[in-house]
């Protein structure tokens, strides 16, 4: 029988049991894919990440929800970053190994981690994309900010950038689960990612809520890699200038927290999302296999 250290951590916190909790394995080098999927599983927890170390400060990280692999998670990433930090003392930049490619990230002295995203792209939805997600999300027309961008973004995954008029009306949705599966795989999205413009801290850029059960997770408390392409998106049209831009996700299942989003120029040649971490749980998986 084999014994796997695994932990959990929750990011883009630093207070225990709010932010997204994330499982993370870091010596993952002789675990197949499938135990993988098994520890997954049995976490439980929207993403848990595979760690396998390469070289001095050059990594390769795998995810997977409790029901498949996806190319990139941003919570897992952070989460997997902190503990890096807090257990093996690594600061500094790193090369890290993922699905969507080599992407660099960084490790600051203060216990905050960044990780780059992948070049952003966009796709315009057509109407009738448009109402078939309106009516999965249990929305009208008139709760649409019609000022905002209604498109698809990817800095890494395709997500569904939806903008909604308000914070209330955000939280108050109450989605069609199954029938928002169906559209996100239709469309080739991993999640729809809603966001409102008057958050609870005014210096926030949005308050936000995410959906993924087209990848098994009916909707996700923090969502970094969809963070970085709303705000990249939101630089794209013009909405916000370039720089450091903070948003707010969680309070809709009760685990509020921040993640923060760093596009340097207009061209979105660099998009960084960041956030601080905690761990909360430290254990011992039993194998038999």
């Amino acid at each position: 029988m084999r014994e796997v250290e695994i932990f959990q951590v929750d990011a883009f916190t630093k207070e225990p049991f709010l932010g997204n909790p994330a499982g993370v394995v870091l010596d993952a080098d002789d675990l197949t894919s499938e135990m993988r999927q098994c520890i997954a599983r049995e976490m439980n927890c929207s993403e848990t990440v595979f760690v396998v170390h390469l070289g001095e400060h050059h990594y390769d990280f795998r995810y997977y929800t409790p029901a498949t692999e996806v190319d990139l998670c941003g919570h897992a990433t952070i989460a997997a970053l902190h503990l890096l930090r807090e257990w093996s003392e690594v600061i500094g930049d790193l090369l890290v190994e993922t699905n969507v490619g080599r992407l660099r990230m960084r490790i600051e002295d203060s216990g905050m981690v960044w990780m780059e995203q992948a070049k952003p792209q966009f796709r315009d939805l057509e109407q009738v994309e448009k109402a078939q997600i309106l009516e999965a999300l249990g929305m009208s027309a008139n709760d649409v900010a019609r000022e905002l961008p209604f498109a698809m973004a990817s800095t890494g995954l395709w997500q569904v950038m939806v903008p909604v008029a308000s914070r209330r009306t955000l939280l108050a949705l109450e989605p069609r689960i199954d029938q928002l599966g169906v559209v996100s795989r239709q469309l080739g999205a991993v999640c729809v990612h809603l966001y409102a413009r008057d958050p609870v801290a005014p210096e926030s850029a949005a308050h936000t809520r995410d959906f993924a059960p087209a990848v098994g997770v009916a909707e996700d408390p923090h969502t970094g890699t969809a963070t970085g392409a709303l705000a990249a998106l939101l630089v794209h049209r013009g909405i916000t200038e370039p720089g450091r831009h903070v948003f707010e996700q969680g309070w809709s299942v009760k685990r509020p927290g921040h993640i923060w989003a760093e596009i340097n120029s207009t061209d979105l040649s660099s998009v960084w999302v960041g956030g601080e971490a905690v761990t909360v749980l430290r254990g011992e998986m039993r194998l038999t296999r």
